[in-house]
């Protein structure tokens, strides 16, 4: 029975590490090329999530077709913004311009947000 008991406790040990990791922002920095951290997204388990449809001068300023991409400011700094969702939990990322116009944009900043699954969809 004690033994059950270890080996129950350790089972839950595990599952609630990997709940814990489930919460955690993924790994990203800042000045990563948004091509390869989206690569590196959509190859762990995060998929593109816009709320919305993109403009073309949009994908025109972001410099992909990225499906992820979900906005881009027409003003100021540039800034382009990104979401990802896996299970309730949705990433955004933003990104600013890279020095060379020809480079896809630099990852500025990001974080996670909860997402109210719809159980009737």
């Amino acid at each position: 029975m004690r033994w059950l008991l270890v080996f129950s406790g350790l089972i839950m040990s595990g599952i609630w590490v990997d709940l814990k990791a489930e919460q955690r922002p993924p790994e990203l920095q800042a000045g990563q090329s948004i091509l390869v951290v989206d690569q590196t997204l959509t190859s762990t388990g995060w998929n593109p999530a816009p709320e919305g449809q993109v403009q073309t001068f949009e994908q025109k300023l972001a410099g992909n077709q990225l499906s992820s991409l979900a906005s881009c400011s027409g003003t100021g700094a540039g800034y382009c913004r990104y979401d990802y969702q896996r299970s309730n939990k949705r990433l955004v990322v933003v990104t600013v311009p890279a020095p060379q116009p020809n480079q896809a944009g630099r990852v500025a900043r990001w974080w996670m947000e909860s997402v109210t699954l719809n159980p009737a969809h």
